[in-house]
């Protein structure tokens, strides 16, 4: 009888969001103070890498002194089990948040929190019926 091999699953994911040395302090004490991460890694003088943590995820920023990189538009996803909770904990931080918390046709609540360089930081909650 032949051994039946079960497929690896992919566990978790990790954003790496590109910033230059003029928006890496900015976009980390974003995740840190208003956002509620906290670092993880913390690479060079600039930094020039870093990793933040909440609740089991992580987003990377790396710094490169120069590329073109989209300035707009979601630049990260995050899955919460209480989009509401956090919500509230985001705004009470200070966030500049678009549009506010929203029910999507497509069977999520989420909101968008806007990151200092532009990007937009999402998190949402997939309903249950």
């Amino acid at each position: 009888m032949a051994k039946e091999t079960k497929a690896p699953m992919l566990k978790r994911t990790a954003p790496v969001l590109q910033v230059n040395s003029r928006t890496v302090r900015p976009m980390r004490d974003f995740f840190v103070d208003q956002l509620g991460f906290e670092v993880g890694t913390s690479v060079g003088r600039g930094p020039d890498f870093v990793t933040l943590d909440r609740d089991g995820q992580t987003i990377m920023l790396t710094c490169r002194s120069s590329f073109g990189f989209r300035q707009s538009g979601w630049a990260a996803y995050f899955w919460t089990d209480d989009v509401d909770a956090l919500f509230e904990e985001i705004k009470s931080r200070g966030t500049k948040i678009k549009g506010g918390l929203v029910t999507k046709d497509y069977g999520y609540r989420e909101f968008v929190a806007n990151a200092p360089d532009g990007r937009e930081i999402v998190f949402g909650e997939i309903l249950t019926e």
